[in-house]
Formats: structure tokens, C-alpha cells, sequence
């Protein structure tokens, strides 16, 4: 039984075949993969800039509550101020009132 040079180019033909087939199976597995990554990238990018967006409106409202509260310390402050001033010069009248007797 000798194989003729026909059916051993019939076998190899089946053969490359088979392989074309596999290699086709494995790019459209590639390629599906290739997009899934760019969609996937894409979304990391969007969600990646509207963090980025949020931390910037973040840091624009602590920015706000740091001006917020030290304008609101420094009305303390100078509420305290005064209000010492008040009272020292009440008791200053005080003090004048018992001398002058």
C-alpha cells in the first residue's frame, strides 16, 4: 500500500485546512478581545476624567469652607474683641465711679 503523492497533498490540504480554521477561530477571539479592551479603556478614560472633575469641584468647595470659616473666625474674634473692650471700659467707669466718691 503505497500512498500516492495525491493523497499526501489531499491529507496536507486537509491538514493546512484544519489549521486556517483554528487560526480563524483564534483571530476572532483576538480580535473580540482587542475590542472589548478599547470599550473597556474608553469607559476607564471617561470615568478617569469625571473623577477627575469631581476632585477639581471638590477641592473648589473646601477652597469655599476654608474662606467660609475663616471669615466666620475672624467675626468671632473681633466680636470677642469688642466685647472685652466693652467690658473694660465698664469696668474702667466702675473703677472712676468708686475713686471719685
Amino acid at each position: 500500500m503505497a500512498v500516492t503523492v495525491e493523497e499526501r497533498l489531499a491529507a496536507l490540504e486537509a491538514s493546512y485546512a484544519s489549521i486556517s480554521d483554528r487560526l480563524g477561530a483564534i483571530e476572532q477571539r483576538l480580535t473580540g478581545l482587542e475590542q472589548r479592551l478599547t470599550s473597556e479603556a474608553g469607559q476607564l478614560r471617561s470615568e478617569m476624567g469625571q473623577l477627575r472633575s469631581e476632585m477639581g469641584q471638590l477641592r473648589q468647595e473646601m477652597g469655599q469652607l476654608r474662606q467660609e470659616m475663616r471669615t466666620q473666625f475672624y467675626w468671632l474674634l473681633s466680636s470677642f474683641l469688642a466685647l472685652f473692650a466693652v467690658q473694660v471700659s465698664f469696668m474702667s467707669a466702675i473703677i472712676a465711679l468708686l475713686l471719685a466718691r
